[in-house]
């Protein structure tokens, strides 16, 4: 169980050391960069005691507002730099806003989709903003409530379970 003492480990100390305020700027740069889902550092940190109501607010905040950095990188720089950053999605994706249009931003920021991916062809195919902001707060709120209240309410029992190891 070495992935998963070292998960802990990571978890434990990423709570300690940057809690809310960490949590915010790795949402924030998980919209449009970083490639790691936001969901996986909430669902063990609120195991660790960070309220999952405060931290749900602070990652959905930060997030939203990546989205936007993200939206706006994709209006800017368009499509030659997304393709570079995201060549094998970017056709994909664009299927889905033919198909669906915003409710593809909606699904992305809800699933573990990469939501970045959206945020940044969003902003190219010049999607209305208001609906942009509205699927994002919509599926990332979900998504991070989800997680967080999984991880406060089965990661005490985890833990413990864990430590019996």
């Amino acid at each position: 169980m070495p992935f998963f003492e070292s998960l802990i480990a990571f978890s434990q100390w990423f709570s300690e050391t940057y809690g809310l305020f960490g949590t915010f700027i790795i949402s924030i740069l998980e919209s449009f960069i970083f490639p790691v889902p936001t969901a996986v550092i909430i669902a063990p940190v609120t195991a660790f005691g960070i309220d999952p109501l405060l931290i749900t607010l602070a990652a959905t905040s930060g997030s939203v507002l990546g989205a936007l950095i993200g939206y706006g990188l994709g209006l800017r720089l368009g499509r030659p730099v997304a393709e570079k950053l995201f060549k094998k999605h970017i056709q994909r994706v664009e299927r889905w806003f033919d198909r669906w249009g915003e409710w593809a931003v909606l699904i992305a920021a809800f699933s573990p989709i990469p939501f970045k991916v959206f945020t940044w062809t969003a902003g190219m195919f010049r999607l209305d903003i208001r609906k942009f902001l509205i699927a994002s707060v919509i599926g990332r709120l979900a998504q991070f409530a989800i997680a967080a209240y999984t991880g406060a309410y089965l990661g005490p029992g985890v833990l413990a379970w864990m430590n019996g190891f």
